[in-house]
């Protein structure tokens, strides 16, 4: 067995037990729009960005954890 193999088998155990992250909860949803002239109305906002997770929520979802 070669150094690098044992080296490449004790490191792929650490790999597997990384932690997921946890389930975000949104705290600071940024708003995004298509077009520029869009920009500061609320009606034409396209998708909510989550500064946090960077994960994209549609306008909908984020009413829905307004509420």
């Amino acid at each position: 067995m070669s150094l690098l193999s044992r080296f490449a088998r004790s490191k792929a155990p650490e790999a597997s037990m990384l932690e997921l992250p946890a389930e975000c909860f949104h705290p600071e949803l940024a708003p995004r729009w298509d077009n520029a002239e869009d920009i500061g109305k609320k009606d034409r906002i396209v998708s909510f960005t989550c500064n946090t997770c960077k994960g994209e929520l549609t306008p909908e979802e984020a009413q829905r954890l307004a509420s």
